[in-house]
């Protein structure tokens, strides 16, 4: 259903272009008025509700300029429209064109004269009407515009007459047809067509603020402006080109002076598209390919601008200029990743080919009564970029939305998990200053009374507590000894030297260490193998793991008791355990006691001189000599601890 719902916006487009292009492009109500031989006749034929466009063989002089009343045997005939030099005729020089209409229509007429790229005059009925620019054998001054001219039949005949000069276009002669129809028609037909094209045009000029807008206030992102600049040059294009606004208005006169900037307008506009396509679908620029880019521009601006296109190659040369790149910026999109993973991207696509068929010709294939056909295509294009970018902004903006609920989530876990450290480190200052606080008390009565010396401390009693400061003193250095190490591992300056150690002489020197200590405290150290093998040990900090084991069993002992320790070999590991008959650890405290800070009791201080480190420690030695820990416990019944080293064979 999500998939579904993110096609909404491509529908409503498709509709709205479609309705636009029914009223807009779509020529209703017009059909081919065919002459023949100079004449149309459309006697007995339908006039009101219907636009007729002049086609068909017109009478032609060519190199002449001639007036209404000039004899008939001095013209051929050509077919219109059409550019003469396509006939075979010169493409530069001038030409006069004259047709009949007969008609029994006695109501007012009104002829539609599209803009052409020539200067042309024109008679109706022997009246001269209008002229556009300068027409002349020789040199013809251009002004590109469109008329309006209400006519009526003169004893059921309208004789046209127009006189056309080409030195300038690469065009000649007629390019669009003339329309002729009943006033109200033709009206009805010019100001519908001419309102939803104003509206069209204000809708891309508005696309190119509201981009623009998005782009001062999002500065990060350039596609916004470089999206901005391809709007404005689209709203230049069509509101220059041929049929445009500024035809009718001549807010700008479009005479061969103007008439560069409107290619010029076309190729940057081309150009724009060509690049938007490139970064939309993450095609990189390097240096190199900048610099071709800037030649590309360079050159395209000149021949644009400043090289005539009074030629027959104006065209081809224009095409290759721009075709090969357009082409390029598709294979570019077919090929990318994104028009895979974006579903509205495939829409671009169809655009961006609609557009080399339809769209780069615009006014040259897709003129007069099919001019909006170009606009459409254009405007087809540009809303496909619009809702490529509304997914850019949405997808970012879905992962701004969800970057901050992640953020939100990691910020509450760090500040638990930093609430929960602080806690443990008020904890561990606690544990630590009661744990000093007791031997360096003990310490400071035994080493006064050792002090003094006086006669009445007998011999028993004077050994006494030189034992107490002494066992004492050990128990603050293995607390340092924990917190140095502790202080190590977090840093990540617990570094590991393991060698090949013999099993046997490990468990030898474990009995010459703890043997006789323990033995003082009443608890029997029991000590079996089933074999020897070479295990991997580091010889310094495996001491670390072994005091911390034996001192919190002797801790947990109330009087006498044992320490067993055995070991199972098997072919890859040797698996050593230290049990003990101490109190044992209730099931829930169990799971957490490798934990650093971690004590089993929650009481301050759980039994004298534990600081919650000691287990925490083996852990990390363990894991960093490549083996592992575990423990078995049941409260009352003791506790094993399972050392499990690397060893060569059993």
């Amino acid at each position: 259903m999500k998939k579904l719902t993110s096609f909404i916006p491509a529908a409503l487009m498709f509709l709205i272009l479609a309705v636009l292009f029914v009223f807009m492009c779509l020529p209703t109500g017009q059909i081919s008025g065919v002459a023949e031989d100079g004449i149309l006749d459309l006697r007995g034929s339908q006039t009101v509700g219907l636009l007729y466009s002049l086609r068909g063989d017109w009478q032609f002089a060519y190199g002449e300029l001639l007036e209404p009343g000039e004899q008939p045997g001095r013209y051929g005939t050509i077919e219109v429209p059409s550019s003469w030099h396509t006939s075979g005729y010169p493409l530069n020089g001038a030409a006069t064109y004259r047709l009949t209409v007969l008609t029994d229509y006695d109501g007012v007429f009104l002829l539609y004269v599209p803009d052409m790229p020539s200067a042309y005059a024109i008679w109706v009925n022997g009246e001269f009407i209008r002229e556009a620019g300068t027409v002349s054998l020789e040199v013809s001054r251009v002004l590109y515009e469109s008329a309006l001219i209400p006519v009526k039949a003169d004893n059921g005949e309208i004789e046209i007459v127009m006189q056309i000069g080409n030195q300038y276009s690469y065009h000649s002669g007629f390019v669009n047809p003339i329309l002729l129809g009943e006033y109200e028609t033709v009206m009805s037909w010019f100001v519908r067509t001419r309102t939803l094209y104003n509206i069209a045009l204000g809708c891309i000029l508005m696309m190119a603020f509201y981009h623009l807008a998005l782009f001062i206030f999002r500065r990060r992102e350039k596609v916004y402006l470089l999206f901005s600049v391809l709007c404005g040059l689209c709203f230049m294009r069509f509101f220059w080109d041929i049929n445009g606004v500024n035809r009718f208005m001549q807010w700008i006169p479009m005479n061969e002076a103007g008439m560069p900037f409107v290619f010029l307008v076309f190729f940057l506009h081309c150009t724009a598209i060509i690049y938007f396509t490139l970064h939309v679908f993450g095609k990189s620029f390097g240096t190199v390919q900048k610099i071709l880019a800037a030649l590309y521009i360079t050159f395209g601006s000149a021949y644009f601008m400043f090289i005539p296109k009074n030629n027959a190659f104006a065209m081809p040369i224009i095409m290759l200029i721009i075709y090969p790149l357009l082409i390029y910026a598709i294979i570019v999109a077919i090929r990318s990743p994104v028009l895979r993973k974006t579903p509205l991207a495939w829409l671009y696509l169809v655009a961006l080919l609609l557009y080399l068929f339809a769209g780069t010709a615009g006014t040259w294939l897709m003129s007069g009564e099919w001019f909006m056909t170009g606009v459409f295509t254009n405007m087809f294009m540009l809303m496909s970029q619009s809702l490529v970018l509304s997914r850019r902004y949405t997808d970012a903006f879905k992962f701004v939305e969800e970057t901050n609920q992640n953020l939100e989530q990691i910020v509450e876990d760090r500040t638990k998990s930093l609430q929960a450290t602080n806690d443990a480190m008020k904890e561990l200052i606690a544990n630590i200053s009661h744990d000093l606080k007791t031997p360096l008390s003990v310490l400071s009565v035994n080493l006064e009374k050792l002090g003094q010396m006086s006669e009445n401390l007998d011999d028993i009693e004077y050994q006494r507590h030189v034992n107490i400061a002494y066992h004492k003193n050990l128990d603050m250095q293995r607390l340092l000894q924990n917190l140095f190490e502790a202080s190590r591992i977090e840093s990540g300056r617990g570094m590991y030297e393991p060698k090949w150690l013999s099993l046997n002489g490990l468990l030898a020197d474990i009995q010459q260490k703890y043997g006789e200590y323990l033995e003082d405290k009443g608890i029997d150290l029991n000590i079996s193998s089933g074999g020897d093998t070479e295990i991997s040990i580091d010889p310094q900090k495996i001491w670390s793991v072994f005091d911390n084991i034996i001192y919190n069993a002797v801790r947990y002992i109330e009087g006498s008791g044992n320490i067993t320790i055995n070991c199972q070999l098997s072919t890859v590991n040797c698996q050593l355990s230290i049990a003990d008959t101490g109190c044992g650890i209730s099931p829930e405290h169990l799971p957490r006691i490798f934990e650093r800070f971690y004590k089993g009791s929650s009481a301050r201080g759980g039994t004298e001189g534990d600081s919650g480190l000691g287990l925490y420690i083996v852990k990390s030695i363990m894991e960093g000599l490549g083996g592992s820990v575990h423990a078995e416990s049941a409260e009352g019944e003791g506790t094993t601890i399972h050392l499990c080293f690397i060893s060569k064979t059993a």
